[in-house]
C-alpha cells in the first residue's frame, strides 16, 4: 500500500481543539440513536412503522450530502469554531424537531436539518483530528465519539419516553449541543504551516491516486454493507432466535459496545499494524459473527455473532478515514474522504432495504446472511488488492 509521508504539522493543532471538537461530535452522533424515537413518533403523529423508517433513510441522505458539500466551502473548515457553528445549527434543528407540529415538519427538522448538521460536524471534526500529529490516534477516537453518541442518547430517549417526555426528550440533547458548541467555538486553534511533504498527493493527480481512491471507496462500501445489513436486522434476528427481553437488551447493548469498541480500538491497532491488517481483522470478526448467526446454536450465540459483526463494522468505520488520511495527506483529507464517504451513504441506504427484501423473500434470515457473507468475501478480495499496493480497479 502507499506509504505514509512525514505528517508533522507545525504547530500541532492541539489536544484541546480535538477534545472540544470531539465533544460536539459525540452530541451529533445522537443521530445513530434515532430508533429510540419511533415510539414517541407513533404516539405523537399516529404514523406507521414504514413511515418512521423514512426518518433514518432521509437522515442518511442529508448526512452524506453535508459530508460531501462541506469541504467545498471556500474557507478552512477543519477548525473547532466551524465544528461549533455546525453544532449550533444541529441544536436549533433538534429544538425544531422536539416542537414539530406534524410528521412532515419533524422530517424536515430532524432528518433534513439535524441529519445535515450532524454530517457537517462529523467531517469538520474529522478534519480537526486529521491535523493532529498523532492523527492515527485522534481520527479513530473522533469516529468512536460519534458512535458513542448514539449508544448514550438512544437509551436516554427510551428512558425519557417511559417517563412521558415524548418528543420533548430531544431537548436535553439540544442543551448539551449548545454548551459543547460554545466550548468549541471559543477554543483557539493555531494557524498551521503545512510543508509540501505533508500535503500528500492531490486528488486525481495521477493514475495511481485515482485507483487508490476507487479502491478505498470499494473497501468502505463492501465493509459497511455487510455489517449494516445484519445490524439493521439485529433486533428482529434476536427475537427470531428466541431471545427473551433481558437477553435481547444485553444483545442490543453488545451491538453498541462492539461498534464503539471496534472504532476506538483502531487508535491502538494503528500503532502496531498496517491498515490492510486491521481490515483483515475486521473481515475475520465479521465472518465469524455471520457464521454464529447463520447457524444459531442458541439465542446467546446469535447475540455473540451480532456483537462480533458490530465490532468488525466499527473497525472498518475507523480504519477507512485513517487510511484516507495516510494516502492523501492532511490538506486533501477532507475532500478525499468526502468522496469516499459516499460509499457509506450508499451502503447505509441500500443494506437495510436489501436485507429486509431478502427476508421477506425467504421468510428467514438465511438469504440476508448469505448475501452478507458473499459481500464480506468480496471485501476480502479488495483487502488483498490493498495489501499488494497495486490496485487495478
Amino acid at each position: 500500500m502507499l506509504a505514509e509521508k512525514q505528517t508533522a504539522l507545525q504547530p500541532d493543532i492541539g489536544l484541546r481543539a480535538v477534545l472540544a471538537s470531539g465533544l460536539v461530535c459525540f452530541c451529533a452522533g445522537a443521530l445513530y440513536g434515532w430508533s429510540a424515537l419511533i415510539a414517541p413518533l407513533q404516539a405523537t403523529f399516529a404514523v406507521t412503522t414504514a413511515q418512521t423508517g423514512l426518518v433514518f433513510s432521509l437522515a442518511i441522505v442529508s448526512f452524506t450530502l453535508a459530508v460531501i458539500a462541506t469541504p467545498m466551502i471556500p474557507i478552512e473548515t477543519a477548525r473547532p469554531r466551524i465544528v461549533g457553528a455546525y453544532g449550533f445549527i444541529a441544536a436549533l434543528c433538534v429544538y425544531g424537531a422536539a416542537h414539530a407540529a406534524s410528521f412532515p415538519a419533524y422530517l424536515l427538522w430532524f432528518s433534513g436539518g439535524f441529519g445535515a448538521a450532524s454530517g457537517g460536524v462529523y467531517i469538520t471534526a474529522l478534519g480537526v483530528a486529521g491535523r493532529m500529529r498523532r492523527h492515527t490516534v485522534a481520527t479513530p477516537a473522533m469516529v468512536a465519539a460519534f458512535g458513542l453518541g448514539g449508544a448514550v442518547f438512544g437509551p436516554l430517549w427510551r428512558q425519557l419516553d417511559g417517563l412521558g417526555w415524548g418528543l420533548s426528550g430531544l431537548i436535553p440533547l439540544g442543551v448539551v449541543l449548545v454548551v459543547a458548541s460554545l466550548i468549541a467555538a471559543l477554543t483557539p486553534a493555531p494557524r498551521q504551516h503545512v510543508s509540501a511533504q505533508n500535503r500528500g498527493p492531490a486528488i486525481g493527480q495521477d493514475v495511481y491516486t485515482r485507483r487508490m481512491m476507487r479502491l478505498i471507496w470499494i473497501l468502505f462500501a463492501l465493509g459497511s454493507f455487510s455489517g449494516l445489513m445484519v445490524l439493521g436486522l439485529g433486533a428482529k434476528m434476536m427475537d427470531a432466535a428466541g431471545a427473551n427481553a433481558g437477553l435481547a437488551s444485553v444483545g442490543m447493548a453488545g451491538i453498541a459496545l462492539g461498534n464503539t469498541g471496534g472504532r476506538l480500538s483502531v487508535a491502538g491497532l494503528s500503532q502496531r499494524l498496517q491498515m490492510e491488517q486491521i481490515l483483515s481483522i475486521a473481515l475475520a470478526l465479521t465472518l465469524i459473527g455471520l457464521s454464529f448467526a447463520l447457524i444459531p446454536v442458541s439465542p446467546a450465540s446469535v447475540c455473540l455473532g451480532l456483537f462480533l459483526v458490530a465490532m468488525g463494522y466499527g473497525l472498518v468505520a475507523s480504519t477507512v478515514p485513517v487510511l484516507t488520511r495516510i494516502t492523501f495527506g492532511s490538506l486533501s483529507f477532507q475532500r478525499s474522504f468526502a468522496v469516499i464517504f459516499t460509499a457509506w451513504g450508499l451502503a447505509g441506504f441500500l443494506a437495510p432495504w436489501v436485507g429486509g427484501a431478502l427476508y421477506d423473500l425467504g421468510q428467514s434470515f438465511t438469504l440476508p446472511l448469505i448475501c452478507a457473507v458473499f459481500t464480506a468475501v468480496t471485501f476480502g478480495i479488495a483487502i488483498r488488492r490493498l495489501a499488494k499496493g497495486t490496485p487495478s480497479c
